[in-house]
Order: C-alpha cells, then structure tokens, then sequence
C-alpha cells in the first residue's frame, strides 16, 4: 500500500469500511473467529473496499506497531475460507510507518454477499464504528441486490385472487394492447402478478403483484404505505403504489391549484418505486413545511449507482425494476417515463435541492425547497 494511502486512512475516523486494532494475533481459535466477524461485517457493508489496520489503538489512533510474527495473507485467507462462506477476498500486507510495522487487511468489495460466518450461522455489519449482527431484513436486501433472491416474485401465500384490484389489472391489460378478462390466470402468471407455488402448485399473488395491483397492500406488508405531514397535520395514504401517486397528486393538486408540482410528484414517485420493502419497520414518508419539502425513504442507493451520475446512465441498475416497468404502462401522469432523468431535472432547476444517501441507515431522502418556491 502506498505512505499517502496508509496517510490518508490513519488521519480517517474508524466507520463502516475502516477498523482500527492495537494487536494482531491468530493463536487461539477465538482470535480468529474476531478476525472472520470483521472481515465478514466489512464485506456485508455497502461501499468499496474496505481495511483492517492493526498496531493502531482503536480509542486515540496512536500508532504502537505489531509484532512480525511472520502472519502471512495465505494464513488469513486459509482462517477466513475455512469459516467464512462464501469466501471474502483480501489482501494483507505489513507496511513500515514511523519507524513502526503496521498490518493492513484490505477487504475487497464483494459481488458475493451476504458472507456468513460458517461455525454460527450469523450474518455481520457494520453499523458506524462497530461490528454487529445484520437483521433480517439487512440480509434480505443483500441477497436481492447480489441476484440471490428475487423480492418482487416472492409468491404472497396469505392473498388470493380476490386481493387484486381488477379495474386496475383490467386498465394495465388495456394499456398493454390486450383484451382479456382480468382473471386471465395465464395472462397473470406470464406477467409476474401471480406466480405458482413450487411446493403445492397453487397460484399466489407475488409481492410486487399486491404493491402494484392490490386493493390492501398493507395487510401483507404493514410498511407500505405514505406518511404524509403537511404542516403540522398528519395523514396516511393507504392501497397499491398507483392509488397513493392519486390520492398525493390530488390532495396536493387541491391545495395548490396554480402550482407545477412536478418536482414533489418525481419525488414521491420514485420513493415509492424504489423504496426497499424489506424494510418492514419504516414506510416512505413526506414532510412539508414552510420551510422546506422532505421525501424520504427506506432504501439507499443501490452499490454501482452514485448521486453525481444519477440521470446520466443510459441503463441505470433499478431497485424493483418489475414494479418500475408496470407503473410506466399505468402512468397516467408521466412521471416515469423519464427513467431517471426526472432527478436529473430536479437537480438543474433547483441548484439547492439536497439529495442524501445514508448507506448506514438505508435511507434515501430528497430535500426541495419550501412549496411556494417550486
């Protein structure tokens, strides 16, 4: 590793992809399982690359030096490959700084999380400066964005047939150029509405089904619906991703009759799109005040998408890109359409406009100024 590198993390705050450690020593098998929980917590959090330098006090960053005990990368990656599964990829190297030896762990970032610990079963991550055990919707959304797992086919085995809307199944097979009934269970099943059990062979409702065309979408996922605060009065906008965009549009389309609210609405939009809906503790939320607009949701940014690009993609990676393509065909506002340029746009009209990724806390939120500067 280079001097200016090693620098540069040294004079860095200890986070979600940096560790400090005051010794490195790999004797007994609980030193070594230590070594495994942070590489693995390292590998499971969102971001690049990450290190692990050791001869380093954690507390002060006073450098103190390690020892040469002729600890080599091929006897970490053997500790890490034999209780680590899927195997994480590093690089270890003992760097002289100050007239001391450093040991530098560099964790590769990884297409191949979550990484489990293979003697307990359990997932880590890190949250800030400290190594702990991923929750289950933490490791649901690392399966999802690795490929592992598809959310939105998830079949819903508490719905029926009944629990979707057919006026607006009937108005998406419409739009599509289709003439069919609405409970066309081939028709359903070819475009990912239902999907059929592998165990018992019966149809279900996918989970993306009961967003999009659900008439409850929140009795089988109690986060999904908007928190709207307009003031210092609170509502909830309950039912499927395209009778919320109506109800919002239409409330605040009353409120302010002479206002382009384009902005607001690509906002709140795209926050119900792409939220993450394995996060059942926290719905997408609108905070309208006099001094500002917030709209925020639970689901950062997805790995190889950053904000200075948003909008210059020509095939950005899209969180729920099934339920993206069916509001295209139902949008009756052309809010969609735009495949990210919207934001784009928010960001060249609204030189102010704060866009604010959290990676730690899976939050994605767009603050706008006050309505009465749109």
């Amino acid at each position: 590793m280079e001097k200016y590198k090693l620098k540069m993390l040294l004079e860095s705050d200890e986070g979600p992809k940096l560790d400090f450690k005051q010794s490195l020593s790999l004797e007994t098998d609980g030193e070594k399982k230590e070594l495994v929980k942070d590489v693995i917590a390292i590998a499971n959090s969102r971001g690049g690359r990450g290190y692990i330098i050791f001869g380093v006090e954690d507390k002060t960053k006073r450098i103190i030096g390690i020892k040469d005990e002729n600890i080599s990368e091929e006897k970490i990656q053997q500790i890490i490959s034999s209780r680590c599964d899927p195997p994480v990829s590093i690089k270890f190297e003992i760097v002289e700084y100050d007239g001391k030896k450093l040991g530098v762990l560099t964790i590769y970032k990884s297409s191949l999380k979550p990484h489990q610990m293979v003697q307990n079963g359990v997932f880590y991550i890190r949250r800030g400066s400290t190594t702990d055990v991923a929750r289950r919707e933490e490791i649901a959304s690392m399966f999802e964005e690795s490929g592992a797992v598809n959310f939105e086919m998830s079949i819903v085995r508490s719905a029926r047939l009944n629990d979707l809307d057919p006026e607006l199944v009937e108005i998406f097979f419409k739009k599509s150029g289709i003439s069919s009934e609405w409970n066309n269970l081939i028709l359903l099943e070819s475009f990912g509405i239902i999907q059929r059990d592998r165990e018992n062979g019966n149809l279900y409702p996918t989970l993306a089904g009961i967003l999009v065309f659900g008439k409850y979408p929140e009795r089988f996922l109690p986060s999904a619906y908007l928190s709207f605060e307009f003031f210092n009065h609170t509502q909830i906008f309950c039912g499927n991703i395209y009778s919320i965009m109506k109800k919002t549009i239409n409330f605040l389309t009353e409120k302010y009759p002479q206002k382009d609210l384009w902005a607001l609405f690509e906002a709140i939009g795209n926050a119900l799109i792409h939220r993450d809906y394995y996060d059942l503790t926290r719905c997408t939320a609108v905070k309208i005040s006099e001094r500002s607009v917030e709209v925020v949701n639970p689901g950062c940014l997805l790995e190889s998408n950053m904000i200075f690009s948003m909008g210059r993609e020509i095939i950005p990676r899209r969180r729920n890109p099934w339920i993206y393509q069916k509001m295209i065909v139902l949008d009756e506002y052309n809010l969609f359409l735009k495949g990210g340029k919207g934001i784009s746009k928010i960001k060249r009209i609204y030189p102010n406009v704060k866009i604010i990724n959290i990676n730690s806390q899976n939050i994605f939120k767009i603050i706008l100024p006050s309505i009465e500067k749109l």
